[in-house]
């Protein structure tokens, strides 16, 4: 962070229009897709942030989607799994995608940033982050997918970031620049 705290408050200010403006995308994609919004509940903070989302199809197949910090109170606390018990501290995505279908966890990191700063270097915590999960998972017999959604800055940087997409890649971990491809997603 720079003198004064600026770095990284425009990093976070870039960051969350970011999050905010790929969660509508990820709606809009999955109405799309034949999804239809069973319940929500937005944060008392934001009117345009969501806690969670419960999501049915045609065929009767049910995501739900959780933000933030609703992941470990609404998915892991409701089925008995205690963070604080396992871990010192909870993670927090971006976004988690829970399919009853397929029972996988797609856990979303987001990442964006408008200037050098050290917002790529989180990519490589993609190791501790699918050890967590899974870790999380594994009583609950539900399988983990992580998912790297990345801003503008890092495809124009993807050839200096090379070694750390292939790194991840090799990691089973998925990169998406800009717009996830939510056909693709396990659900």
């Amino acid at each position: 962070m720079r003198k004064g705290g600026k770095g990284g408050a425009v990093a976070s200010k870039s960051g969350s229009d970011f999050e905010l403006k790929t969660q509508d995308e990820l709606l809009k994609d999955l109405i799309s897709l034949g999804y239809k919004v069973t319940s929500a509940e937005k944060t008392g903070k934001d009117k345009n942030k969501y806690r969670y989302i419960n999501l049915i199809d045609k065929k009767n197949n049910i995501i739900d989607i959780y933000y933030q910090g609703s992941l470990t109170k609404y998915f892991f606390g409701q089925q008995g799994v205690e963070v604080k018990d396992i871990f010192s501290h909870s993670l927090n995505p971006d976004t988690a995608i829970y399919s009853h279908k397929t029972k996988v966890l797609t856990i979303i990191e987001k990442k964006q940033q408008n200037t050098e700063g050290s917002v790529a270097e989180k990519l490589q915590t993609c190791d501790y982050k699918m050890h967590y999960y899974t870790t999380l998972c594994k009583p609950l017999k539900v399988k983990v997918e992580l998912v790297w959604q990345l801003g503008d800055y890092f495809k124009r940087k993807e050839k200096n970031l090379k070694s750390v997409f292939e790194y991840m890649e090799k990691r089973q971990n998925k990169l998406y620049f800009g717009k996830i491809d939510v056909s693709e997603l396990n659900i």
